[in-house]
């Protein structure tokens, strides 16, 4: 899905949220329409291969661990072929 069909589709949700809060004024609130918003641009963003700032930093510190473990392989091949 290319970016300007996302902002349409993001857009699209927006505007049946605010359609449907002007049809009905004793809808729960706001905040329901704010979480439901919250997921449904989540999976949009997701779709388009982003990620939360916690999964990033969860990927991040995955990241760093396995840099670690790889240079402390290469040491040990490097040493193995000294010998």
């Amino acid at each position: 899905m290319a970016a300007k069909d996302s902002l349409d589709a993001f857009v699209s949700i927006v505007r049946d949220k605010i359609d449907a809060l002007s049809e009905n004024s004793n809808q729960p609130g706001i905040r329901l329409i704010h979480d439901e918003l919250k997921d449904k641009f989540d999976n949009l963003a997701k779709s388009q291969g982003y990620v939360s700032g916690d999964e990033y930093e969860a990927l991040k510190a995955l990241a760093i661990r396995l840099e670690k473990r790889l240079l402390k392989l290469e040491d040990i091949v490097a040493k193995s072929n000294l010998d």
